[in-house]
This record gives structure tokens, C-alpha cells and sequence, in this order.
């Protein structure tokens, strides 16, 4: 019964971050002009074959150990390109939030306004989304405040088990890790958070494809 009670208080998350894009393959490759000025890219072949792959393994998990409620995803092009990906043919509801997006500060990390994005995921959901969500110019500092502000969300949330579709540099900043951007493409961690929005364990779901 404690336990139950302990499950009834936390929310389980999984955290990951989209495939690869034509950008993160220009930024390892040194061509860093290049890719910054690629505005909103999706993802690219290699992305979607991240993203499948990790559709598969996550089949194993959400069920009876992971009985997903919700997924929420970033509105960049990106990102609802995995979330489609990964989790195809599934029933579960998709939100679009503004919060989860990447560092706003070169192009690559603009976003597309909503209206056109409602025309090229006709089957998601955008209301409540602003026609201009994204922020330019966005500091470090406003980075952590808003990564923080997504933990309290996430904790005010009816639902206990749910997938969150991000961005490297947002997510490290979610979980507090040191350095610029821990996650790789299609990685997916699992972490727990209390009713205050405070990670309070990490694991055992850690996948890398």
C-alpha cells in the first residue's frame, strides 16, 4: 500500500531526445555555419531509421512495466517527426508543448509557425499553440528556468507514466546533467519526478540505438 501510495505521487517519464537531422550530421562535420543556418530541419534517413529502431525496443517496455498515458512532444519539425516515428500505430494521445523546445539561439533551433505545421502533421494536435511559439535570442539562463519550469508541468499533470520528445541541450538541462548536450540521438532515459517537480531517481529504462 506505501508503495502504491509512493506511485500515486511521482510521475514516470520517459526522455527523449529526436533523430538525427541533416544539422547534427553538419555539426559533426566540423561545418558549423552550415548547420546553424538550417531552419527547423526535420529529421533525416538515418534519423528515421534512430527513430524506428527505437519504436521496436520501446515496444518491449510500454505495456504491463510502462503503461504509457500521454506523450509530449517539442514543436519542432524534429522532434514530432520521432514522435510519429517511434511510437507508430499507437493509440496514445500526443501534446504538442512549446516547453521542451531547443535553446533558441540560432536558426537551426527556430521553429516553424503553427499554421504550417498544422498542414504538415495534419494528424497531430496543435491547439492551445501560439503561431509564433519559439524564442530567439534565448540566454543559458532562460534555458534552465525553462527546463524547470517543464519539471513543475510535468508534476501537475494528471498522468503517471509519460514520454517526453525533446532536444540534446533541453534535456541535459532537464535532468541537471553537466556539459553542453548528454544525450545522442534517439536516446531515450527514463526518470522519475516528484509532486514538486524534482527528479528524484533516474533509470532502469536507458536505450541507445
Amino acid at each position: 500500500n506505501e508503495y502504491k501510495s509512493y506511485l500515486s505521487m511521482v510521475k514516470q517519464v520517459l526522455l527523449i531526445r529526436h533523430g538525427e537531422g541533416d544539422h547534427n550530421l553538419l555539426f559533426s562535420q566540423g561545418r558549423v555555419s552550415e548547420a546553424s543556418k538550417l531552419r527547423d530541419p526535420p529529421i533525416n534517413r538515418t534519423g528515421l531509421v534512430q527513430a524506428a529502431d527505437l519504436g521496436l525496443k520501446l515496444r518491449n517496455v510500454i505495456g504491463k512495466d510502462f503503461p504509457l498515458e500521454v506523450i509530449i512532444s517539442s514543436p519542432m519539425r524534429r522532434a514530432l517527426l520521432t514522435t510519429q516515428t517511434v511510437f507508430k500505430d499507437s493509440s496514445v494521445p500526443v501534446v504538442v508543448s512549446p516547453l521542451p523546445t531547443e535553446l533558441g539561439d540560432i536558426p537551426c533551433d527556430f521553429g516553424t509557425p503553427t499554421s504550417r505545421l498544422v498542414n504538415e502533421f495534419p494528424d497531430i494536435s496543435f491547439d492551445g499553440l501560439e503561431e509564433i511559439w519559439w524564442k530567439e535570442n534565448e540566454t543559458d539562463v532562460q534555458l534552465r528556468e525553462r527546463a524547470a519550469k517543464f519539471r513543475t508541468y510535468l508534476a501537475s499533470r494528471q498522468e503517471t507514466y509519460m514520454a517526453v520528445v525533446s532536444h540534446g541541450q533541453f534535456l541535459t538541462k532537464f535532468v541537471t546533467d553537466s556539459g553542453y548536450n548528454t544525450f545522442c540521438n534517439c536516446e531515450c532515459r527514463q526518470i522519475t519526478i516528484d509532486n514538486s517537480g524534482i527528479i528524484v531517481n533516474k533509470g532502469p529504462i536507458r536505450i541507445r540505438v
